[in-house]
């Protein structure tokens, strides 16, 4: 159990390397995003809209590919035919991201005005269009990667495409005067390189065939799930287009700010843990420690984020200081710890749905997913005339809580996990405290700050354990990490020790 936990930890940390890579291309141009000699608020808070229409797009595009995959790559009746999968899942969605391009690009203009109300920005929705068919497709290779445990793979080359986006955009904007449009144009050759570089692994790991009765199974399994897909983006977009309808593209801008640092702890921690521990949710449905691995990875999971989303939500305001060239975004840090505690519940739903994917229960998942966007809206349309972009993280908090309570109240209807949930409201607890601590001692002197803060940050262990949060096991484990990490002239033979570390599934 503890070596699985570990195989788990060390993914975690290298999948993290990599969606770090991701992310810093937001965070190391946000910057230049808020230079006004470059953008001005409103052109940041066009970005942010840009962004998010996007990531709808993926969601349309993609389908339920992914998931798809990564359910029947490992399934042990087509162990043998898995490079055939996988070649029909990357066919499927390359025809789909084509098809989709061929019909969506002529409409560009028309997109434009609509979501930027102008229909100016044509040619920028045509590069997030193009850009969005091709990070589908990267999502299969990179899916594969994932189900293969090719994790220095996955990290290496996202670190390549982190290099060449970052390089292009800093060139077309600063050098080319390109604006927005240079962005969306760095993003599209940065997902073709993603691609041409991978083009080698790709075809080592196809089998030209076609095994209709298994795409067929596939499909049946996915339907559910692209409602789930699509409704789920809209869950997390849907409180910038409501400021938009508005007419508050200023609160968009602000908003979006604020969102890139809350969404750092969800690509950094929780997307790197999902990455690790999918492919081992199939692999140890027969294990005699599956039930105990569930419910240790929820628990461990949301450890983790919850450090993070304390620190980040302690160091908000000093981070958004140094980051944003202008003080016209500094008032963004008031709502960073509502969206920081909001990626909290979307961890709790992320793994509280794995037991619906187990028993290949995932129609439910579109009618959830789908209550909860409904709810999200009217929240929106309720808080925001009433507090702006606060009322927006409320209902993004609030809309995100119900989905994760009643995903898992039908999850554990299917399959039952013994998860110990008197220990994550004790961390919910304790930490929605420290996190919104900083709101009311950002008034005081910058060293005090950092003191309280600090302090904050290192009491949360402290406090967990005045409440008997730990098992015996588990503070045997802490104190053997202590020791073997404070040595300093044994660290490069502790980063070796990851490599010897061995899976036991």
């Amino acid at each position: 159990m503890l070596n699985t936990v570990r195989s788990s930890f060390k993914n975690s940390v290298v999948y993290g390397l990599g969606n770090v890579a991701v992310k810093l291309i937001g965070f190391l141009l946000i910057p230049l995003y808020t230079d006004l000699k470059f953008f001005s608020v409103d052109d940041f808070g066009f970005i942010g809209l840009l962004d998010i229409s996007g990531l709808v797009l993926i969601a349309f595009l993609g389908s339920s590919l992914p998931q798809s995959l990564n359910r029947w790559y490992w399934d042990k009746d087509y162990l043998d035919n898995q490079k055939q999968v996988f070649f029909m899942t990357l066919t499927m969605q390359t025809v789909i991201s084509l098809s989709f391009c061929l019909l969506l690009m002529p409409l560009a203009r028309n997109f434009s005005a609509i979501i930027l109300h102008t229909p100016d920005y044509g040619t920028v929705i045509n590069l997030v269009i193009i850009s969005s068919g091709l990070q589908a497709i990267n999502t299969i290779i990179s899916t594969l990667m994932r189900l293969q445990s090719r994790s220095v793979l996955y990290t290496g080359t996202n670190l390549v495409k982190l290099v060449v986006v970052l390089t292009l955009t800093i060139y077309l904007i600063v050098f080319k005067k390109m604006g927005v449009e240079g962005i969306y144009l760095a993003q599209v050759i940065g997902n073709l390189f993603f691609i041409v570089i991978l083009l080698g692994y790709t075809a080592k790991n196809i089998t030209i065939s076609f095994d209709w009765p298994l795409l067929k199974q596939m499909f049946i399994f996915g339907i559910p799930l692209i409602i789930a897909n699509i409704s789920g983006v809209a869950l997390n977009v849907i409180d910038r287009y409501s400021l938009n309808s508005w007419d508050l593209i200023k609160y968009v801008a602000l908003y979006t700010l604020a969102f890139k640092i809350s969404s750092v702890l969800k690509l950094v921690i929780v997307d790197s843990i999902k990455m690790a521990i999918s492919p081992m949710i199939i692999q140890k449905i027969h294990a005699p420690d599956n039930m105990r691995f569930y419910s240790k990875i929820l628990l461990y999971s949301s450890y983790v984020l919850m450090m993070g989303i304390i620190a980040v939500s302690l160091f908000s305001f000093e981070l958004i200081k140094v980051m944003a060239k202008s003080n016209q975004y500094w008032e963004a840090y008031v709502i960073v710890p509502i969206l920081c505690l909001s990626v909290f519940f979307v961890n709790l739903k992320d793994i509280s749905t794995n037991g619906l994917f187990i028993v290949k229960r995932t129609k439910i998942l579109g009618t959830i997913v789908f209550v909860a966007s409904i709810l999200n809206l009217l929240l929106n349309i309720a808080l925001i005339p009433l507090w702006g972009i606060v009322g927006a993280a409320l209902a993004t908090l609030t809309a995100q809580l119900i989905y994760w309570l009643i995903t898992y109240y039908y999850s554990q209807k299917e399959y039952h996990i013994p998860y110990e949930i008197n220990k994550i409201l004790l961390m919910l607890a304790v930490g929605g405290v420290l996190s919104c601590a900083g709101l009311v001692i950002n008034d005081l002197s910058l060293p005090l700050r950092l003191i309280i803060k600090s302090g904050c940050i290192i009491s949360f262990p402290f406090i967990l354990a005045l409440f008997n949060f730990y098992e015996p096991v588990e503070l045997q484990a802490i104190r053997g990490f202590v020791v073997k990490w404070s040595d300093l002239k044994k660290f490069g033979d502790n980063i070796k020790s990851f490599k010897a570390i061995k899976d036991e599934m």
